[in-house]
């Protein structure tokens, strides 16, 4: 999956030339620009930071809750090996996105599209009582298939303003 997710914010952020490999271990390793990094957080952040340096974030706060989220995903979100620990992943995000429009604040950045990128395969086959469920994610989603780039790649997932059962907190 980190191996796809890389290949992927390249090609959001439009950089020539990059190679994705794993070493025997699994570690994974980017080249681009004649930089070689290895690992999932370092090797995005050496993409953002050749090509569009304000998806990393524009405060040192921002920075920093990029680099927490890049690495969240990578030693949490990525590795959930039961629906259990999944479940409680999607919790821990929802909850985050209950004040916040974007992941590090009210900005987007490489967070955001990344976790985009990982979970679309997956909100896409959402019911819609899930999306219920997860609502602070299903907004964040909604307003992330809005993104320009993300809109030519990734198919448009729909979500209902209408509660469908009984109990649920719309809006």
């Amino acid at each position: 999956m980190e191996k796809k997710l890389i290949a992927d914010t390249a090609k959001y952020l439009g950089a020539a030339k990059v190679k994705v490999t794993a070493d025997k271990n699994g570690k994974v390793l980017v080249e681009a620009g004649g930089e070689k990094t290895s690992g999932f957080v370092c090797g995005i952040l050496t993409l953002v930071r050749s090509q569009n340096t304000s998806l990393e974030g524009s405060t040192p706060l921002q920075k920093c809750l990029t680099l927490d989220w890049l690495t969240y995903f990578a030693t949490h979100l990525f590795h959930c090996s039961t629906h259990e620990a999944l479940n409680s992943c999607l919790q821990h995000i929802d909850r985050e996105l209950l004040s916040r429009t974007y992941l590090c604040c009210h900005r987007l950045t490489v967070a955001d599209i990344v976790l985009f990128m990982a979970l679309h395969p997956f909100i896409t086959n959402w019911s819609f009582m899930q999306k219920e469920q997860y609502m602070n994610i299903s907004r964040w989603c909604s307003s992330m298939q809005n993104d320009v780039v993300l809109k030519k790649t990734y198919k448009p997932i729909k979500f209902s303003r209408t509660c469908l059962y009984e109990g649920a907190l719309c809006h």
